[in-house]
């Protein structure tokens, strides 16, 4: 099985959300420096702020720079900084709020995908399900939300992981593409 690190840049998966670029690396614990603790990290600053981020509406999603930024992470397999991206938003949100559901599903699916490309499997298996089960919980309250049709992410993740025990490990070109687009 190849390792997350291993993995070549998959190209275009979806389109991009933001200008931004990606980091020069895709973080896998103990593989790389640890990208804001390590001086040698690819978004390290001696002096960080908190990854709170300001209040947010939930309507003003297409301008919304770090879920948009998430979602290029997400989609190139950076999956320990599209979390990270989304944490600040996802603390900035009221706890159950269907905004922080999707949100703290999506953090819980990046982190599954990180620990079944690191081989972890009981991680990868009790975070996707935690994820899955906050994916539909969002998706029930508000079927669109963020651009997403959250049930149709949800059954994309949910197969993903059901199918992904195999001799080889995971095969990443597999992972649902995160696709905002449209209402809600």
């Amino acid at each position: 099985m190849a390792s997350l690190a291993d993995i070549p840049d998959p190209g275009r998966r979806g389109r991009r959300y933001t200008t931004r670029p990606l980091p020069h690396y895709r973080y896998v614990p103990g593989r790389h420096p640890h990208p804001t603790r390590d001086p040698r990290g690819h978004s390290y600053e001696p002096e960080p702020t908190l990854s709170r981020h300001a209040p947010w509406r939930v309507e003003d999603w297409r301008e919304l720079e770090a879920w948009l930024y998430g979602v290029d992470l997400f989609n190139a397999f950076y999956f320990w900084e599209a979390h990270e991206a989304w944490e600040g938003l996802w603390a900035a949100v009221e706890r159950d709020s269907p905004p922080a559901l999707l949100l703290q599903g999506l953090i819980q699916i990046a982190a599954a995908l990180l620990k079944a490309h690191m081989g972890v499997d009981a991680g990868a298996f009790l975070l996707s399900h935690e994820g899955i089960d906050k994916l539909e919980r969002a998706a029930a309250a508000r079927p669109r939300l963020m651009g997403l049709d959250v049930a149709q992410v949800t059954r994309s993740f949910a197969a993903y992981f059901a199918d992904r025990h195999d001799e080889r490990g995971p095969d990443p070109r597999l992972v649902p593409v995160l696709q905002p687009d449209g209402d809600a």
